[in-house]
């Protein structure tokens, strides 16, 4: 239960943040252990294009889905306030990316109008992303 925390993105869509400035690379600070500051924290680049999970966007979610749909508000972790505006499809219908927009105001995950968002999803930045070997165990 105490182990150094890191994000990653098993089963990646592309976000672009829209209104985000191109080539921007911002870092936020992310503490290791979320309960226990002893194990320190870290520095994590922010861009125009991220990673978020798959199962994190739902095109029709289902009630008290709190996660990103299209219109729906969510927290990047530790970053910033995102609305999906658009989820561009392939034939199948299938998510190649979703087109979303940010809430400059809500750095570090809190607005300044005091509205409130229910959902938190993890993201990586795609232009810093790392290749991983992951195991899974049941």
């Amino acid at each position: 239960a105490y182990a150094p925390r890191v994000m990653a993105v098993l089963d990646p869509v592309k976000v672009v943040i829209e209104n985000y400035p191109e080539g921007q690379v911002e870092e936020f600070e992310m503490p290791y252990h979320p309960e226990d500051p002893s194990y320190g924290s870290r520095k994590v680049p922010f861009s125009r294009e991220l990673y978020i999970e798959r199962d994190d966007f739902r095109q029709d979610p289902p009630k008290k889905f709190h996660r990103l749909s299209p219109g729906a508000e969510v927290r990047l972790r530790y970053a910033y306030f995102i609305t999906c505006r658009e989820a561009v499809l392939d034939e199948a219908g299938n998510v190649l990316e979703l087109r979303c927009v940010y809430d400059p105001q809500s750095r570090g995950g809190q607005s300044p109008d005091g509205r409130k968002v229910k959902g938190t999803i993890h993201w990586v930045s795609a232009a810093h992303a790392l290749p991983a070997e992951v195991r899974l165990y049941d």
